[in-house]
């Protein structure tokens, strides 16, 4: 049910499914009456190919079509004109007739919203009732199916309603589940996971648009552990928060920072021209962490940053994590509190360089 009537993930198959049997159910049993005097008129020839049309519409059309009002609409109001063309030739409401609308609401209850099937199955309904008024047959027992239809609306909407409060409650659920599981805890940024959820979309961003760059750099504190050591985790922890709220003001609206693990934090960085813009930040991080942190006692870490371009050879956020990565271990080689900027050549074994390469023939070809 939840698919039915979700507009964003539509169970698209047996909605096909659904339409094209009660289209077929509505065509067998409306041809029955058009083919009936025979031979067929001009005017019955044309009701038939809208019905064949009709038809061919719902078996061909899009899949992310089937569950629009628009759609949803085309079809069950030219199946309503050719009912009423039909109607014309017959002195009383029959059975067959009531069917037929009832088919016809049952279909417009596949809208994609409660107000949607109130106005589709309005317009059925008023169809019905136009169809009664050019009969002269409001004062017959035929009238008594009108309430059938309008209490079939609201029926079928008070489904809906249902149905949507249930997929937003789902929703809500999924989202704060979400968030628990991909935010870090301790100082409430992206996790690894997030983070290189996030990654990965700049890197499609990047290929789609081509000329899209972006810098991730890879930090690891110095100077942390033995503050941790001396004076616990409690003063620990309060470093970490610390120090996330001073990565986050040295980055741009948009940018991401992220806790990787322990004391290791990551940035991604938007929209650069080249490594000029990555140094920048990465310069300001290490200007902005020679501020002291009050822990009880004012202490002070450095850290050692890597920087890795999306003009590396990468397919994957690993990729990009692994490059940052390894440049970081050598500005920790180089003394500490400073940045190195990854050379794929000297940081990445070469057989390493030709698995990436195959991955990024293979991703793009």
């Amino acid at each position: 049910m939840q698919a039915w009537r979700d507009p964003q993930f539509p169970d698209t198959t047996r909605a096909r499914v659904y339409l094209v049997m009660l289209q077929l159910l509505f065509v067998a049993i409306l041809v029955e009456q058009l083919l009936r005097p025979l031979p067929v008129t001009q005017l019955q020839g044309i009701l038939l190919t809208v019905l064949a049309i009709l038809m061919a519409t719902l078996l061909a059309a899009p899949r992310q079509l089937l569950t629009t009002t628009w759609f949803i609409a085309l079809v069950s109001l030219g199946d309503s004109a050719v009912l009423l063309n039909t109607m014309q030739h017959v002195q009383t409401i029959e059975p067959w007739i009531m069917c037929e609308f009832l088919l016809l609401m049952v279909m417009v209850s596949y809208a994609s919203s409660v107000p949607k099937i109130v106005v589709l199955s309005g317009l059925v309904a008023g169809l019905y009732a136009l169809s009664l008024y050019r009969l002269g047959l409001f004062g017959t027992d035929h009238v008594f199916l009108l309430p059938v239809l309008l209490c079939l609306t609201l029926a079928f909407a008070g489904k809906a309603r249902i149905v949507q409060a249930e997929i937003e409650r789902i929703t809500e659920t999924d989202e704060q589940t979400r968030c628990r599981t991909m935010t870090d805890a301790l100082t409430g940024l992206p996790n690894r996971a997030q983070f290189l959820e996030q990654v990965a979309r700049a890197i499609q961003c990047g290929r789609a648009e081509g000329n899209v760059q972006f810098a991730i750099l890879f930090i690891d504190l110095d100077g942390f552990k033995p503050i941790n050591d001396r004076l616990g985790h409690k003063a620990g922890d309060a470093v970490l928060r610390h120090t996330a709220k001073r990565f986050q003001a040295c980055m741009r609206k948009g940018d991401t920072v992220g806790r990787y693990g322990g004391d290791e934090f990551t940035l991604l960085v938007h929209h650069v021209t080249g490594p000029a813009d990555a140094i920048r930040v990465a310069e300001r991080v290490l200007a902005k962490l020679k501020e002291p942190i009050d822990v009880g006692e004012p202490v002070i870490v450095g850290a050692s940053i890597g920087i890795a371009l999306s003009t590396n050879l990468h397919e994957r956020p690993e990729d990009m994590i692994r490059d940052a990565d390894g440049a970081m271990y050598r500005a920790k080689a180089q003394g500490k509190n400073q940045y190195v900027v990854s050379d794929q050549a000297r940081d990445i074994p070469k057989v390493e360089l030709k698995d990436r390469l195959k991955r990024v023939v293979r991703a793009r070809w």
